[in-house]
């Protein structure tokens, strides 16, 4: 059965799954671990207005069953809603577990690219495991140009881990270009953020597909 792509209800409850697999190293390093941060991201799942909440998200879904997420919302707004999620995050991490998320918050504003004005951004896009090499992550690619359009956004700005190849490859070939690197710059950083890096691509867009 084709997958369908829509918007996210807070009753998609495999969603929170697929987006701590959208970036898990990053998500492990923030909580404290795996068990920590899936648990995170189910919990503030419901809540409103942030970077891994269901209204800022949508789905792929194969049957009953939710096999991609995709989370955009444009570039403007990327630091209000990281910010939410931020708020939301400190209330459920043990105190003791507090610095090091100012740690990992540091390091990543050393390595994290920072998106263009006037673009979408994806902030996070997974396909599940058995549902990969099916045309969902095109799929997911192809509403956020939509969205995009529909804002008179002039393209789609996304970043992804160095060592994400899989990712990287996936958009290179939806037509997505490189724009640059950027390395952390010794081990402790790569440590805090969890990963040597990320790249940033950019995909500009006409108003009609």
């Amino acid at each position: 059965m084709p997958a369908i792509v829509r918007p996210a209800r807070v009753e998609d409850r495999g969603a929170p799954r697929l987006l701590y697999l959208s970036a898990q190293p990053y998500y492990d390093a923030f909580a404290g671990s795996a068990a920590r941060a899936q648990k995170l991201l189910a919990t503030v799942w419901e809540r409103p207005t942030h970077t891994a909440s269901h209204d800022a998200c949508h789905v792929a879904v194969a049957g009953l069953r939710v096999v991609g997420v995709l989370v955009t919302f444009p570039a403007e707004d990327g630091d209000r809603l990281a910010r939410r999620f931020l708020a939301l995050s400190m209330l459920r991490l043990p105190v003791w577990h507090w610095p090091a998320v100012l740690r990992h918050l540091r390091a990543s504003a050393e390595v994290i690219p920072v998106p263009p004005e006037r673009s979408l951004y994806i902030d996070a896009l997974a396909v599940d495991e058995g549902a990969r090499r099916q045309g969902i992550g095109t799929a997911l690619l192809r509403e956020a140009e939509r969205r995009a359009r529909a804002g008179r956004l002039r393209g789609v700005s996304l970043d992804t881990g160095l060592q994400n190849l899989g990712a990287r490859a996936l958009y290179e070939a939806n037509g997505y270009v490189a724009q640059g690197e950027r390395r952390a710059p010794d081990e402790r950083v790569a440590r805090a953020v969890g990963g040597p890096g990320f790249v940033s691509y950019f995909k500009a867009l006409s108003l009609t597909p």
